[in-house]
């Protein structure tokens, strides 16, 4: 079989080798399958690779369009603090809105670069995944992958692993379960449990990627509550702690729907940010740090809606 696994692997660039590949070896002297056996598993081998290689194209597709954003808003910003730099004191109200502009655009340049993270991160993955299904092939040749097939059992699995701290499976599960059932009132949890992998592996900047999509994507489920916070730790943990305290300091603005226990906590937090002698804190200097938090917590802040104008009184006036 380790010849087998050669030949899938030598193979694997170019569309229907694998299936060949895996054919011939079956056929080889010392290995014994039914025709079913080589057709199933022909038609599963086959399968995968097309999905691989469809997966990698969009990855990659949406990795250039991270980059070409990333570019155009770098580009905006550059110009942006060229004219901060070359402006005068008398300009007076005009500064102030150069100085916002920058700081919207600053904001949304650190949270394209955390969405470029995870994205790149998920390329990443699923490259080395596919090592791992032909190997997965080799021990059993009945079985495509270990993924159970029934939501129910899905999502148990993924949970399962999560307890089990082996993140890299769990986020390929929950990933799955995303990917399967897109319409699912879970998947905002779903998303939230991904980039909880990330923030338990210490991937800090693919995890704040995650949760900013979800702030993005699901501003009224209640999970943005677990992910302000765990944007507020993990903006902590870079040491960027203005961004931190602003996340903190959205789970107690008026009218949060945030549970207690959350808003309890953040303020522990920002309460020992703030007395952080710089031990913990790298961006007391920068005047400009926490336009990335600005931008993000502004996608759950929804302007009131207006009370209706009284309607006017009727006239007691014969006509």
């Amino acid at each position: 079989m380790l010849h087998l696994r050669r030949r899938l692997l030598g193979g694997l660039g170019r569309p229907g080798a694998v299936a060949s590949a895996l054919a011939a070896a079956l056929v080889a002297p010392g290995c014994l399958t039914l025709k079913a056996e080589h057709d199933d598993l022909a038609k599963k081998v086959d399968k995968i690779e097309t999905q691989t290689i469809d997966r990698s194209k969009e990855l990659d597709e949406k990795v250039v369009e991270a980059d070409k954003k990333l570019a155009e808003l770098q580009a905006k910003l550059d110009q942006a603090e060229s004219l901060l730099r070359g402006s005068q004191a008398g300009i007076g109200v005009r500064m102030d809105v150069v100085e916002q502009d920058t700081q919207q655009l600053r904001g949304a340049t650190e949270n394209a670069e955390l969405v470029a993270s995870s994205t790149q991160q998920a390329l990443l993955e699923l490259r080395a995944d596919i090592d791992e299904r032909l190997k997965k092939l080799e021990e059993k040749l009945n079985e495509a992958t270990n993924i159970p097939e029934g939501k129910d059992e899905l999502w148990a699995e993924a949970d399962r692993r999560l307890q089990r701290k082996d993140f890299k499976q769990a986020r390929t599960l929950f990933r799955t379960f995303i990917s399967r059932y897109p319409g699912d009132p879970k998947l905002p949890d779903a998303d939230f449990k991904v980039g909880l992998t990330f923030y338990s592996e210490r991937d800090y900047k693919s995890a704040l990627g995650i949760f900013y999509k979800i702030i993005q994507d699901h501003a009224e489920a209640p999970v943005v509550s677990d992910a302000l916070y765990y944007s507020g730790l993990g903006f902590a943990k870079l040491g960027q702690c203005k961004n931190a305290i602003a996340y903190f300091e959205a789970l107690n603005r008026p009218k949060s729907t945030a549970p207690a226990q959350y808003q309890k906590a953040a303020k522990d937090q920002i309460e020992l940010l703030k007395k952080d002698n710089g031990e913990l804190c790298f961006d007391r200097e920068d005047a400009g740090a926490g336009a990335a938090a600005r931008q993000g917590v502004q996608e759950t802040q929804k302007p009131a809606a207006k009370e209706p104008a009284p309607a006017p009184a009727k006239s007691t006036k014969k006509k």
